[in-house]
C-alpha cells in the first residue's frame, strides 16, 4: 500500500492532526496505511452517503477517487456535510 499522504518520519500522523480518517473499497489496503487513525470500508458508487455525522472534519480530501464515482455530485454535497463550518475540501 502506497498512501497518497506525506510520509512522516514514524510513518503515522503527526501528534498535532488528532484524526487522520480513511475511507476506500480495500480493507486490506486501508488496515495497512499506518498514517489513519482510524478507516472505514464503504462503496461511494453504491452509497454516497458518508458515514460520519454532520460538521466532523476541519478537511476533507479525496485522492485520485472523484473519476471514478458514479456519483459524484452527492458524494460532494455529502463532503460538505461532514465539514465543520470554515472547513476545507479537496479534490
Amino acid at each position: 500500500w502506497v498512501s497518497h499522504y506525506p510520509t512522516f518520519a514514524s510513518g503515522a500522523a503527526p501528534a498535532r492532526l488528532k484524526r487522520v480518517a480513511g475511507l476506500g473499497m480495500n480493507a486490506l489496503e486501508l488496515s495497512q496505511n499506518a498514517q489513519l487513525t482510524d478507516w472505514v470500508v464503504a462503496d461511494l458508487n453504491k452509497d454516497p452517503k458518508l458515514p460520519y455525522p454532520d460538521a466532523t472534519f476541519d478537511a476533507v480530501t479525496c485522492t485520485v477517487s472523484i473519476d471514478y464515482l458514479t456519483r459524484p455530485l452527492e458524494v460532494v454535497a455529502e463532503v460538505a456535510r461532514v465539514l465543520r463550518r470554515g472547513g476545507k475540501g479537496a479534490f
